[in-house]
């Protein structure tokens, strides 16, 4: 058994993610032990575990996050088959006493005997407010091994961001918000269960209309290599969610996945009112376009990559004051060789009312360069980073003369979105 079908197999969790308000099967859970009791005995280690908070951090998601990890040895648990459950609790209580719980647990009958050869995680992001916090966490075995149990207690202080620009995005969160510790598939980059919103209004002088362009072209590496994918997946959704809970108190805004290859839109959604973006529905487009399974006569038709990107843009300046409202563009993209003979440039309209953003995104999943063998020759551009030299979506742009924002952090991130709404408020 590989080592990914090992955890795959070992971590099937049941966990029960959820805000100030308890659900009744996490009270169920924490009411099934003296926890209470515990936590007034103190700190103790009878079960072998190593429990680890990670320090705070900025997320793409423009939240403060930490992580809460329970690592087990899989001997422990192959060891205690086959009867009952392994089971993690959190609890995190803020500054003002309110106390936020969840927990996840494993059927030990799951425990294969090839999984004792692995250290074996359980984890769950928490996004926080600045503040201080006291977290419990525990871990017993129940059935017949439920004689003992493990306890630590930790203390986490949250800092203000330095020179926030965003001050009161944060406005009307939870103080805590668990994320789902066991998410399946896109759902780890669009935490869908998360229901605190940013707050990010614009407040606009004349009607606006906002589209938010972003582009999901696979490179070529990332569909020989679909892992590749995913991992810019893991960048470019949180940064498309949290572009859409912009809030256009003057307007509308709409949401759009473009796909070069295939020459189409992926994915639209119009009106959108607060980040309320159907995800389910886009995550099914996604899926029914998978980086993997490209036709062959779309990649021999690489040289109308740009043509399309054109063809787009062009289609949706020409609508900007149809209405009488201002049409404002964000896009989204990497660093892309577009493929045409001939440069692509997009001509503004006589007659229109528009701004552009172009939000370049210049992160980067593999090293800049390739480990060359031992006694090689000079070391060589990776793969990824060949493929992001050429900004053809910026040439593309720059006849609109669009504000060019590259980030490649999530602290660059939140630079660029209060810009970009600093000068939406302006509009």
């Amino acid at each position: 058994m590989t080592r990914t079908a090992a955890l795959v197999a070992l971590c099937s969790f049941v966990c029960a993610p959820f805000a100030y308000a308890q659900s009744g099967q996490v009270k169920a859970v924490f009411a099934a032990v003296p926890f209470q009791q515990w936590v007034e005995e103190g700190a103790k280690a009878d079960l072998p575990w190593h429990p680890r908070i990670t320090p705070p951090r900025l997320t793409l998601h423009q939240r403060i996050a930490v992580r809460v990890e329970v690592q087990l040895d899989g001997k422990e648990l192959v060891k205690r088959c086959c009867d009952g459950q392994a089971i993690a609790l959190v609890e995190i209580k803020d500054q003002q006493g309110r106390i936020y719980r969840n927990y996840g647990e494993k059927e030990l009958k799951d425990a294969e005997a090839a999984l004792s050869e692995y250290m074996i995680d359980i984890s769950w992001e928490i996004f926080l407010l600045p503040g201080d916090y006291k977290a419990t966490i525990a871990f017993y075995y129940s059935g017949r091994n439920a004689h003992s149990h493990s306890l630590t207690v930790r203390n986490v202080h949250v800092g203000s961001l330095k020179g926030d620009p965003l001050p009161g995005s944060w406005r009307d969160l939870p103080a805590v918000e668990f994320c789902d510790p066991q998410p399946e598939g896109l759902d780890a980059f669009l935490l869908p269960n998360i229901e605190g919103r940013l707050n990010l209004p614009a407040k606009t002088s004349q009607q606006i209309h906002l589209e938010i362009l972003e582009n999901v072209t696979p490179y070529p590496s990332e569909r020989r290599r679909p892992k590749l994918y995913t991992d810019r997946l893991s960048v470019f959704l949180p940064i498309l969610k949290t572009f859409a809970q912009l809030r256009i108190e003057n307007g509308t805004a709409g949401v759009l996945l473009l796909d070069f290859i295939r020459r189409r839109v992926i994915y639209e959604q119009q009106d959108i009112r607060q980040g309320q973006v159907s995800w389910a529905d886009l995550k099914d487009a996604m899926a029914a376009d998978s980086a993997a399974a490209v036709d062959v006569h779309d990649l021999e038709q690489g040289e109308e990559f740009g043509q399309f990107f054109w063809s787009e843009m062009a289609g949706r300046l020409e609508d900007a004051g149809s209405d009488g409202s201002m049409r404002v563009f964000i896009v989204i993209s990497g660093p892309m060789e577009l493929g045409s003979r001939k440069p692509i440039e997009i001509a503004p309209p006589a007659r229109g009312n528009f701004a552009v953003f172009y939000l370049r995104c210049d992160f980067l999943q593999t090293p800049i360069l390739e480990r060359p063998p031992f006694f090689a020759g000079p070391v060589a551009p990776s793969e990824q980073t060949t493929e992001r030299l050429e900004d053809g979506i910026g040439k593309a742009l720059r006849g609109l003369k669009p504000r060019i924002l590259a980030v490649d952090s999530a602290q660059g991130l939140r630079r660029a979105l209060a810009a970009i709404l600093s000068d939406i408020s302006r509009m």
